[in-house]
């Protein structure tokens, strides 16, 4: 057995948590933020009921067992972000989730990541929808028509805050994918993106950049995007996504950057409940380079 399928199968063990350790934690309001944002700054509102209806953002109760997860899930992309390490690659901060094809719950992964991330004390999280060929994020947050990252590589005197969108969920600051490109893939890989990339990796230190990316086996601009990046989290869909595309998947990105497997869609019970209405629970293994 391979070390990515001794890792996969890992996941798929159920948690060691018991149901009444878990009953006894206490929830994490999204209003004990502590940020502080002006009192007079415009927030973009998010229909939060019509994403958890559609199966794109889990309930905001920080007891459940989704959320408990998602908190196993970030803590080691944390840790690889903030580590002080000057040999450390100094984009650790932009992570980008990714997939080997559609429908494995990246975009899903991405929001609830943001989510959770955004409770952190002494972090800001950027949430920029990267997949300018089906921008997800964009739509479903109600910036479909807004510009974006395709516009800001576009216009080279333009400033990356011209084009951020500050949300009521939680204060997460959005990037939305802008206008379709027939280039896009040339974009995400001129000097104009290093430079944006670059700027967001070092202006604000305190700030994690998640970038949801379109999946690596069916479009380009996937692999270019990795190329920009610290951190890559790629999402497994169990039970769909094959050891010949996962071996594959990985094999088009750069080993040499921080690799990360999320399980998704698994359909057993981790102590705290199944949440299989938004794909089941969910698990975290690092990628060892050695397999």
């Amino acid at each position: 057995m391979s070390r990515i399928e001794e890792a996969l199968k890992k996941l798929r063990r159920p948690a060691s948590t018991p149901p009444a350790a878990a009953s006894k934690r206490s929830a994490i309001p999204l209003s004990s933020k502590k940020k502080i944002v002006a009192a007079d700054t415009d927030r973009h509102r998010i229909a939060v009921a019509d994403l958890v209806a559609g199966g794109l953002l889990a309930p905001l109760d920080q007891q459940s067992g989704v959320a408990d997860e998602f908190r196993k899930i970030k803590r080691p992309l944390i840790a690889n972000a903030t580590k002080a390490d000057p040999e450390a690659d100094a984009r650790m901060n932009l992570i980008m989730i990714a997939s080997a094809m559609p429908g494995a719950g990246k975009t899903f992964c991405s929001v609830n990541l943001a989510v959770s991330m955004s409770l952190e004390r002494d972090l800001n999280v950027l949430l920029v929808d990267a997949d300018v060929p089906k921008p997800q994020i964009s739509r479903e947050f109600g910036l479909g028509d807004a510009p974006g990252l395709t516009d800001l590589l576009l216009n080279e005197h333009s400033s990356v805050a011209d084009f951020l969108v500050r949300t009521d969920l939680s204060d997460i600051l959005v990037l939305p994918a802008g206008r379709p490109h027939p280039e896009a893939t040339e974009l995400l890989a001129s000097d104009r993106m290093s430079t944006i990339m670059e700027e967001l990796a070092s202006r604000y230190r305190d700030r994690i950049v998640l970038l949801d990316s379109p999946p690596l086996l069916v479009t380009s601009e996937a692999q270019v995007l990795a190329s920009q990046v610290g951190q890559v989290a790629l999402v497994v869909e169990s039970g769909a996504t094959s050891h010949q595309m996962l071996t594959h998947a990985l094999e088009v990105l750069d080993q040499s950057k921080a690799i990360n497997l999320i399980l998704n869609k698994t359909r057993h019970t981790m102590g705290v409940g199944n949440y299989k209405y938004y794909g089941g629970e969910y698990g975290y293994h690092s990628y060892d380079k050695r397999s």
